[in-house]
């Protein structure tokens, strides 16, 4: 984290910090100048024997030539034994860079650092290198000299330099030339400096050169022997751009959909780099052809022609130099300007010439000493250490020390400005806060230093996370099927292929075939066959698939659908290997889009790249227990007004969550009142600044929609004084109460106004007044002309647009295309988690200020990591004592453990959630304390068999009064009935079924719906899909409906998983097993969703002596017993419920 020396491991001597600089050094300078007066000793003294005319001359004139020889070839090997060491540490310094910036482990602030020096220590390599092969020239020139007897030249020859001399080209060479120094041979070098391109491109470059001025910066690209090519248009962004960090005006030339960025160019096309849309100040406006943006180079090799730190690209060939519209001065969002005072003795030591005064050298951290506060700054190549002033609220400079190199440490979010000590630096600057962040950054910097272990830990699990989407992928979204035919020849270029509708059965996956999944890119009207499928033949001399027709032919392969086989006709490659008369082996591949899939995939991505809002927040999951708790002083030392009543755990939670700066985590027990402290949340952030985005965001929709309505109903003024809602999602799946606010319903309206706008009185008046003037020619001028007839144009142009938009509403490259602008003026946004996933580019674009993410523990690593991304502050709240995320089925399979051994480890037992919040200080965790749900006796139950941590229980009761029963369909909250049915499972079936215990939950609900007038809600909920599925067809022999109504119940069956964050009065609970292990339904975290959702009663049935008499392995425990312990106990006598059953298979 230190300097640049120290921090990569490498030692960088003298000679090589020389080079960095192109200098020479003391030693470099004081050996030459004893070359130069050993020149002249010979020079002088055979000098005086020419003058005397000495018979002798030409002899002794070779032996002053051979002097002087070997003079020349002494300094040239004594320049050569410093080649390699310097070679060779520099090679060593770019490659721990390039690891440093590839490790994912690395801070972003660190990647920026060094990513601004990479350049630099590429030139020196690249110098270094030339400078060998000049040595490497010299000799070879004074060898030839002295053997052709051209003494006389050899002793004009110049003693080689310590360093290139400016004739010398080389590519990545920035000169200042004219253009009367063009095309001819340099001194010395013979090197022929020219214009780069043919005939089109050297015009263009000259008149580049010439509007410049009668001097021009030209940058070396390339050469052939001693001819060197030159770009002017380069010359001029290294020279006046990136030399001096000032931005760059580039023209966008199109935008690339896969990789997501923007080809921009320089001069008409003499340069190109990629602009990344994420590096858009606003990165949700599209930017068209032709535009011209003001940008900073961010990534480049030494002759702009690529990112050297960018990954390889398909062509094996690294990517275009990277740009940003935003200043590489400052990385993050925080916007603080502090004060370094320092007394004019010191700053006097500090050379005036030196890069620590220039207005484009920026400070970085280079250390910081956690036990004296002693922070170490780094400026060019000076180092300074500072303490905090007198009064706290700004830093004084204690020692400097002058380094041969500029210290690289990691880039900080603040800027500074240096002060005398004679000025009033704390009346005029200081700021107690913005220093006590400061010193907040450069604690966790250090801190994190320390932390490698634990960060390599984290990478590996967000590493892991990239390979079960991957899988996923695979299973959800691809089908291929392998096939052995003779081609059959149709025409001269066609040939027919045939996949028979068995080898398609055969090749089923997951319960889907590819035939099925060609059928629905069929039927979707907007996918297609040529996009979706890639024909493939197997090349058995290298042992792989090649494609079978070219890429620009593809559009020509016919794909038909006949009554379960697939036929293709296609106009297969003409390979000289492949013989199609004779049997050869295809493979037909078929890919379904997966938008959330392919969203979590570029949100790890996004992780990984550092494409974050806020760089904290990847720190803080790179190393959440070294986490130091940065917090707003505003929320933290003022007293909140509440708005309405709640209880001190929601007091304490919700000021932990406003106080925290980047995190906070909040836990809440089932029944604390999560939606009531989310909705007073957003009350005291929107009443504070209603300028801010807030996200509220969930597993559930009815979470969302519940927390947004609640806020909306309690504080209708605020609502329609200050706040604009927009709901994003499935309209299908939300809210009625939430109608309104839809995303798309919105966007109809805006449509339907713009329409109305260009059709209104005073547009049609415009648009005929602008016709009448064109008819008429009454205009005064021709330009004025041109203007209404490019208004008119606009105007047509954008109604245009409108109308098609209006037809394509359901088209999602013309919704995205608007989804930030109808989002700009939108200050609470709801959606889900797959809601966000589930929309290709807009959520990219989106900039939230606050994000609340409700049942987070639920949500998986990439579902979280979609809205926490885009944010620049992060609320979770959640519970890790229940269920942890869902998991896809197809990674339940054993297939998907047996490929991926780290799964149950990694993602089915622990959340994300739990993690942070075991991990992260408690600072900014907190816990609600109070349930309101439960009636006491299941309050009770819960509160100590799942919230009770080393003897002190966590969650209490909220409701003090004396329990009232009256209305509850028991006397007794928690019933056991007991049932000696037996467990079995269908032939064909994963799951168990007990179809007593069935009976017995269907006979009850029966009796009760007869004697019971009020109107309930029931939830009948097991372990096991098979008996939810029993159940359903005893209770509703249609089985259509979710909800079964029962005189005035509401029943739903479910299983625990599906209902939690789910609720009813009355619970009944099916156990289903009889014998074997019961490690699946005594999972405590399945359990507590079990017991956790009845409001009034919770009642179980199950076999009594089976569940008690289970005896757990060691680390286990049946809570069983404490269950059976504290409820009443009832015996089921069955009546005989007459239900055809297949054949079943006891187990």
């Amino acid at each position: 984290m230190l300097h640049l020396a120290v921090g990569l491991g490498v030692v960088v001597a003298a000679s090589a910090v020389a080079y960095y600089f192109n200098e020479k050094t003391n030693d470099e300078l004081a050996r030459q100048d004893r070359a130069y007066k050993e020149r002249d000793d010979i020079y002088s003294r055979y000098d005086a024997k020419r003058a005397n005319q000495d018979e002798n001359y030409r002899e002794q004139r070779k032996a002053q030539a051979e002097d002087y020889k070997s003079l020349l070839l002494k300094e040239i090997d004594n320049h050569f034994e410093k080649v390699a060491p310097i070679t060779k540490a520099y090679q060593e310094l770019y490659d721990a860079i390039i690891v440093e910036v590839n490790s994912d482990t690395t801070s972003p602030y660190r990647k920026s650092a060094l990513q601004k020096e990479f350049s630099r220590i590429e030139d020196a390599q690249i110098r270094i290198s030339e400078y060998a092969k000049y040595l490497e020239f010299e000799r070879t020139k004074v060898n030839e000299l002295w053997g052709q007897g051209s003494y006389d030249w050899l002793l004009e020859r110049p003693i080689s330099d310590a360093l290139l001399p400016l004739e010398w080209l080389y590519p990545g060479k920035l000169l200042v030339v004219e253009l009367e120094d063009m095309d001819k041979p340099l001194d010395n070098s013979r090197h022929i400096l020219k214009f780069l391109g043919f005939d089109g491109v050297i015009e263009q470059q000259k008149a580049l050169a010439l509007n410049y001025g009668t001097e021009f910066p030209i940058l070396i690209v390339k050469n052939n022997r001693n001819q060197f090519f030159g770009c002017v248009a380069r010359g001029i962004i290294f020279h006046d751009h990136i030399r001096l960090s000032k931005p760059l005006s580039m023209t966008v030339d199109h935008y690339r959909g896969g990789a997501k960025e923007y080809l921009c160019t320089f001069n008409e096309g003499l340069v190109r780099a990629c602009l990344p849309q994420q590096s858009l100040l606003q990165p949700g406006l599209r930017c068209v052809p032709g535009q011209n943006l003001d940008v900073y180079f961010e990534s480049y090799d030494a002759i702009l022609h690529s990112n050297p730190l960018g990954p390889i690209q398909r062509n094996k060939k690294k990517p275009l130099p990277s740009i940003t519209e935003k200043s590489p001065s400052i990385l993050g969002y925080d916007d603080f300007e502090l004060f370094i005072e320092a007394d004019i003795e010191i700053l006097n030591k500090i050379p005036s010439n030196s890069s620590f005064y220039t207005e484009f050298t920026q400070w970085s951290l280079l250390g910081f000493n956690i036990d004296n506060g002693v922070i170490t700054l780094g400026k060019g190549e000076i180092e300074v250490q500072c303490e905090l002033s007198e009064n706290n609220d700004g830093l004084v400079i204690i020692k400097t020390f002058e380094h041969q190199i500029p210290q690289v440490g990691m880039d900080l979010p603040f800027e500074f400005i240096l002060l005398s000590s004679d000025l009033s630096a704390s009346e005029l600057f200081g700021w107690s806060y913005g220093v006590e962040q400061l010193f907040s950054f450069a604690s966790q910097a250090f801190i994190n230093s320390t932390t490698a272990k634990e960060r390599v830990q984290q990478v590996e699990f967000f590493r892991r996370w990239e390979k079960v989407v991957e899988y996923q992928k695979q299973q959800e979204s691809i089908r291929s099927i392998e096939f052995e035919i003779i081609p059959q020849r149709n025409n001269a270029a066609f040939y027919l292929l045939n996949i028979n509708s068995s080898s398609i059965k055969d090749s089923r996956l997951n319960d889907k075939s590819i035939y099925q999944f060609m059928r629905e890119i069929e039927t979707s009207g907007f996918l297609q066959f040529n996009r979706s499928c890639r024909l493939l033949v197997w090349d058995a001399e290298h042992g792989k698939y090649l494609p079978a027709v070219e890429h620009s032919r593809s559009y020509q392969i016919d794909y038909r659908l006949d009554n379960g086989d697939i036929e293709i006709e296609a106009p297969l490659n003409n390979f000289k290997k492949l013989d199609f008369t004779q049997s050869q082996k295809f493979q037909l591949v078929v890919q379904l889009p997966n938008a959330p899939l392919q969203r979590q995939q570029v949100a790890l991505d996004a992780l990984f790249e550092d494409r974050l809002v806020e760089p904290h927040l990847k720190e803080i999951f790179l190393a959440p227990s070294s986490y130091i708790t940065e917090q707003h002083r505003s929320w933290l030392e003022n007293d909140i007004t509440w708005s309405g009543r709640l209880t001190d755990s929601q007091k304490n939670a919700i000021k932990v969550a406003l106080s925290a700066k980047h995190i906070a985590m909040i836990q809440g027990p089932p029944g604390t009142g999560k939606t009531t402290t989310i909705v007073e949340m957003l009350f005291q952030l929107l009443q504070k600044n209603p300028n801010q985005k807030i996200l509220v965001v969930s597993q559930q929709n009815t979470a969302v929609d519940n927390a947004i309505t609640k806020f909306k109903n309690v504080y209708p003024q605020l609502v329609n004084s200050s706040v604009n809602i927009v709901r994003v999602g499935n309209p299908d799946k939300i809210d009625d109460d939430m109608a309104e606010d839809h995303f798309d319903l919105i966007f109809q309206s805006f449509i339907e106004k713009c329409l109305s706008d260009t059709t209104s009185r005073s547009a049609t008046y415009a648009v005929n007044e602008a016709i009448e003037a064109i008819e008429a020619n009454e205009a005064n001028e021709a330009n004025e002309i041109n203007i209404k007839k490019r208004k008119l144009d606009a105007i047509y142009e954008w109604r245009a647009l409108l109308m098609q938009i209006k037809d394509t509403a359901q088209n999602s490259k013309v919704s995205d295309e608007f989804f930030t602008t109808m989002l700009a003026d939108k200050n609470l946004i709801g959606a889900t988690c797959v809601g966000l996933a589930a929309r290709h580019a807009g959520i990219d674009h989106v900039t939230f200020d606050v994000a609340i993410v409700d049942e987070a523990g639920r949500a998986t690593v990439p579902e979280l990591l979609i809205p926490l991304l885009r944010s620049r502050k992060t609320i979770l709240i959640g519970d890790h004592h229940q269920l942890p995320p869902s998991i896809a089925p197809v990674l339940r399979e054993d297939s998907a453990k047996d490929e991926m051994e780290f799964l149950k480890e990694t993602f089915l037992e622990t959340s994300f959630f739990e993690t942070l919040f075991e991990q992260l200080p408690d600072k900014c965790t907190a816990s609600l304390a109070e349930q309101f749900r439960m009636s006491e006796p299941i309050g009770d139950l819960v509160a100590e068999l799942f919230y009770t941590k080393e003897g002190v229980r966590k969650l209490h009761n909220g409701n003090k009064d004396p329990l009232d029963t009256t209305g509850f369909v028991s006397k007794k909250c928690l019933v056991w009935v007991d049932v000696w049915g037996k467990q079995f499972k269908q032939h064909g079936s994963t799951s168990l079924e007990n179809e007593l215990e069935a009976e017995a939950i269907c006979s009850y609900l029966n009796k009760l719906s007869k004697s019971i007038s009020r109107k309930i809600d029931v939830a009948v909920i097991t372990p096991y899909g098979a008996q939810k599925r029993l159940i359903r067809k005893l209770l509703n022999s249609n089985g259509g409906s979710q909800q079964i109504k029962l005189r005035s119940l509401t029943i739903k069956v479910d299983t625990v998983d599906s209902f939690q964050g789910s609720e009813a009065e009355l619970v009944c609970y099916s156990t289903v097993r009889t014998h074997g292990s019961l490690q699946f339904l005594l999972d405590k975290k399945r359990l507590n969703v079990a017991c956790s959702r009845a409001k009034e009663n919770l009642m179980f049935f199950g076999n009594i002596r089976a569940l008690e008499s289970w005896q757990p392995k060691s680390g286990e425990v049946n809570l069983f017993k404490e269950i059976i312990k504290r409820s009443h106990k009832e015996k089921f006598v069955p009546e005989r419920i007459k239900v055809k059953r297949s054949k079943k298979l006891n187990v």
